[in-house]
C-alpha cells in the first residue's frame, strides 16, 4: 500500500492562506493530480506545478475539520490507463481569486504505490484524503465538481467499484474471513471474522469450510455417498474418493510491495487475504470454480488421496504401482490402501497423467494451479500460518531404507478415520497429515500441477490457464503470471503478485543461501537457465525432510520428465 509523508503547503498556497486569514479571499479546491515524478523535500515549497502527471481526480468531497484545517477527497480509477506507474507525488490544486488555479499543497510518497494498467476485467483504483491547513476554514468554499458527482456518484458506490478503502481499513462485517500476512516481519494476524477463531469447528459455520466433505463420486459426477453414510467406502467400488469443495470468493489486498529483483513485476511484502462464501463487492470467484470459457461452477472435487491407476483392460485398480499403465484407456484414481502411481519406468509425465484423468470422462482432470491455490488459501486463513508441517505434521519425508531406484511412497488411506477433519495419523513412526479431507498434500510423493507452465532461458516467466491445458507451449488460454519467478533456490521469502494472478502462491523471491526457513517455511527449486519450457511439481516427497510443505515448488523439469517420486492427484470440475 502506498504511504505518503506530511502535506506541504507551497509558497503560492501560503500566499492564498494569508488572504484567507485576513478575510480578503476565499478558496475553492479544484482537483487532485497524481505524478510519477519524485521530488526532494526541499523542492516542495517552491513548486508551482507538477511534472509527469499521470492522472487527475476531481474533488469529490471537502469537509471542515476545525477552524484551521479541512480534508479534501478525490479518487482515481485505472479504467482508462494503458501503462502502469508508481504514485510518487500528489498535488492539491485550488483557485486563488487573484492568481487563478494554483498548486496549493503537495505530498510525496515514502512508499510509492503502483497503479496497474487496466486488464479489461477488474478495475483498480485509489481514493485520496488530504488534510491540509487553510488558516481560516470559514473562508473555504465547500463546493465539489458536478462532473465528479456524475462520474463517481457517492463514495460508497466508488468503493464498491474500485474496491479499495474497506480492504485497507479492514473488513469488520460478518462472513469475511481474513489473514494479514507481514512477510517482512514474519507476522501473521487473523482479521475480519477470523479474529478469535481457532482451526477446526469454529470455521465450520462458513460453507467453504463446513460444507467441505469426502464423497464417493461416480465418473458422471453423481455423488453416490458422503462420509458417514452406510454405503460410503474408500476402495473405489462406489466411486472415486474425492473432497467436495463449495465455491467461495476471495480478495487479495497488497499493503506493501517490492520490485522483483532481476526481472519485472512486484513481490508481496505485506498483504491481506480475504475469503467469503457469499459474493461481495470487489471480491472475485476463486478461479478453481471457473474455466477458460468463462463457465462457473458451485463446487469442485479434489482428490482425497494421491492417485493410483485403474487398469481398464482388467477392470481392477493397480494398488502396487505396477508400472503398466496404458495411457490411452486407463484411469487416474483416488482410493485408499493403494500405493500412489509413479514414473519409475512407465512414462508418467504430466501430459500422460492428464490423459489418465481425462479418460474418466468429461470434467475430470489432474491437479491444477487453481485447485492447489484454493486449498492453500483456505489453509492460511484457517491456521494463520504458512507453515503447514508445523500446523498438521511433517508428512512422510524420510526413508532410511531408500534404495535410490524404486518408488518409496507409502500407501494411501492412513487418515480414513479422520474423514472431513484436519489432523494427522501416525503409522509405524510416520506422520500422515490431512487437511479437511485431502491426505498428504505434502510429503510422500510429488504431484504434477497442470495449468502452470514455466519458461527458462534466464527470463523465468510463468503462465497459467484455467482450461485447454497443453504441453511445451503457452498459446491458447495461457496468460502470463505478470511477474518474474524467483531465480534462486532457497526458502520462500515473498510471493510474486499481479492483479490477474493474485490467487497464485508462486515465489517471486527466496532467502537464497540464508539458513532461515521463515517466513513461509517452504522451499523453491528452479532451473531458470533451462533452454525451454518446464512443468511444475508440488509439495515434496519422501526424502525431502524439511523440503516438503503446502507451498513447496519444484519448477526445474522439462515436459518429458518422469520419476519415481512424482505422481498426480485427481480433480473433477462439473
Amino acid at each position: 500500500m502506498a504511504e505518503f509523508k506530511r502535506v506541504v503547503i507551497t509558497r503560492n498556497g501560503q500566499t492564498l492562506m494569508a488572504k484567507l486569514m485576513s478575510g480578503t479571499g476565499t478558496v475553492e479546491f479544484t482537483k487532485i493530480s497524481v505524478s510519477g515524478t519524485t521530488y526532494t523535500d526541499t523542492q516542495l515549497e517552491a513548486l508551482t506545478s507538477l511534472s509527469g502527471i499521470k492522472q487527475t481526480a476531481p474533488i469529490t468531497n471537502v469537509a471542515r475539520n476545525n477552524n484551521v484545517s479541512v480534508t479534501v477527497e478525490g479518487a482515481i480509477s485505472n479504467e482508462d490507463l494503458t501503462v502502469g506507474y508508481y504514485m510518487q507525488t500528489i498535488g492539491l490544486y485550488a483557485k486563488d481569486p487573484d492568481a487563478g488555479e494554483i498548486l496549493y499543497a503537495v505530498t510525496t510518497a515514502s512508499v510509492a504505490g503502483y497503479m496497474p494498467p487496466f486488464n479489461n476485467r477488474t478495475p483498480s483504483g485509489a481514493q485520496f484524503k488530504l488534510t491540509t491547513t487553510v488558516g481560516n476554514a470559514e473562508n473555504v468554499t465547500l463546493q465539489i465538481d458536478p462532473s465528479a458527482v456524475a462520474t463517481i456518484g457517492d463514495v460508497n458506490r466508488l468503493e464498491t467499484k474500485l474496491n479499495d478503502l474497506e480492504s485497507y481499513v479492514g473488513y469488520s462485517e460478518k462472513g469475511v474471513l481474513g489473514l494479514e500476512a507481514d512477510f517482512e516481519n514474519n507476522k501473521f494476524t487473523r482479521i475480519g471474522d477470523a479474529v478469535g477463531r481457532t482451526p477446526g469447528a469454529s470455521f465450520d459455520s462458513f460453507n467453504m469450510y463446513g460444507g467441505r466433505r469426502r464423497v464417493n463420486l461416480a465418473d458422471n459426477g453423481t455423488v453416490n455417498a458422503v462420509f458417514g453414510d452406510a454405503n460410503y467406502i474408500e476402495d473405489g467400488s462406489n466411486g472415486q474418493v474425492m473432497v467436495e469443495q463449495p465455491a467461495f470468493y476471495y480478495k487479495v489486498v497488497p499493503l506493501k510491495t517490492q520490485q522483483v529483483a532481476d526481472g519485472y513485476g512486484q513481490n508481496l511484502v505485506k498483504a491481506r487475504y480475504y475469503i467469503s462464501d457469499q459474493p461481495r463487492a470487489g471480491f472475485k470467484l476463486h478461479p478453481a470454480f471457473k474455466d477458460n470459457t468463462g463457465k462457473t461452477r458451485q463446487k469442485v472435487y479434489v482428490s482425497a488421496y494421491e492417485s493410483s491407476i485403474f487398469d481398464s483392460s482388467d477392470s481392477k485398480y493397480l494398488k502396487l504401482d505396477e508400472q503398466i499403465a496404458d495411457f490411452t484407456v486407463d484411469k487416474l484414481s483416488s482410493i485408499a490402501n493403494a500405493k500412489p502411481a509413479s514414473g519409475v519406468t512407465q512414462q508418467l509425465t504430466r501430459e500422460n497423467a492428464r490423459k489418465l484423468a481425462n479418460n474418466r470422462g468429461q470434467g475430470w482432470k489432474q491437479q491444477t494451479l487453481a485447485t492447489s491455490s484454493m486449498s492453500q488459501l483456505l489453509f492460511i486463513i484457517e491456521y494463520a500460518t504458512f507453515n503447514s508441517q508445523g500446523a498438521l505434521g511433517e508428512g512422510f519425508t524420510y526413508d532410511p531404507n531408500d534404495d535410490m531406484t524404486s518408488a518409496k511412497a507409502k500407501n494411501t488411506g492412513s487418515t480414513q478415520t479422520l474423514g472431513n477433519k484436519s489432523g494427522s495419523v501416525e503409522v509405524d513412526g510416520v506422520i500422515f497429515p490431512t487437511y479437511r479431507g485431502e491426505e498428504n498434500l505434502w510429503g510422500n510423493i510429488f504431484s504434477f500441477v497442470d495449468g502452470f507452465t514455466l519458461e527458462g532461458k534466464t527470463v523465468h516467466n510463468g503462465w497459467y490457464a484455467l482450461g485447454d491445458y497443453r504441453e511445451n507451449g503457452i498459446d491458447g488460454s495461457y496468460k502470463p503470471l505478470g511477474f518474474t519467478i524467483a531465480k534462486e533456490n532457497g526458502y520462500i521469502k515473498y510471493f510474486g503478485y499481479s492483479e490477474d494472478a493474485d490467487f497464485a502462491f508462486i515465489p517471486g523471491a527466496t532467502n537464497g543461501g540464508a539458513n532461515s526457513a521463515l517466513p513461509v517455511s517452504d522451499h523453491l527449486s528452479q532451473n531458470n537457465t533451462y533452454s525451454g519450457f518446464m512443468v511444475a511439481r508440488f509439495s515434496g516427497a519422501w526424502g525431502a525432510v524439511a523440503g516438503a510443505g503446502l507451498f513447496l515448488w519444484d519448477l526445474g523439469s522439462d515436459f518429458t520428465y518422469r520419476f519415481r517420486s512424482v505422481g498426480a492427484r485427481l480433480v473433477y470440475a462439473p
